[in-house]
């Protein structure tokens, strides 16, 4: 947009946003850290198509994977396995609860309380997406949580 748009404009609005927007650039002392980006598809499953195009791209950078649809980890499971010496897995976003479980940081009771929060909270409450979020969890949670959620 140019600046010689009158003042208060749409136009003039975004050209003053857009130079503020490049000022940090042009400062040699402000830090930048190169964070690597996809294209980002539209519609429906699309977080789960972007985050299946960033592992193929850049598989040696992941260990993990979250995410839970349950077709999205199998998919990115599946690129993971086609790549030679790489330890990477698509898994829930509870077992992000169980690295923290498994080092000690947690009760298992403490485990299963937070897995259900989250479940709750996140509105994961249907029965695919309870399987889907115990699965790769070697914890039963049934004397800690309603049977609902375990």
């Amino acid at each position: 947009m140019s600046e010689y748009a009158p003042e208060g404009t749409r136009e003039r609005w975004v050209h003053d946003g857009s130079k503020r927007a490049l000022e940090p650039f042009d400062d040699e002392e402000t830090p930048f850290t190169k964070v690597p980006c996809v294209p980002r598809p539209h519609g429906e499953d699309a977080g789960e198509k972007s985050v299946k195009m960033e592992i193929e791209q850049n598989t040696e950078l992941y260990r993990f994977a979250i995410l839970m649809d349950t077709h999205g980890r199998r998919a990115i499971n599946r690129v993971f396995d086609d790549v030679e010496e790489t330890t990477g897995k698509a898994v829930a976003p509870t077992f992000l609860l169980y690295l923290l479980l498994d080092d000690g940081g947690c009760t298992v009771a403490e485990f299963c309380q937070a897995c259900g929060e989250m479940l709750q909270g996140e509105g994961w409450t249907g029965y695919q997406a309870i399987q889907a979020a115990w699965e790769a969890i070697p914890v039963d949670c049934s004397q800690y949580l309603p049977d609902s959620l375990s």
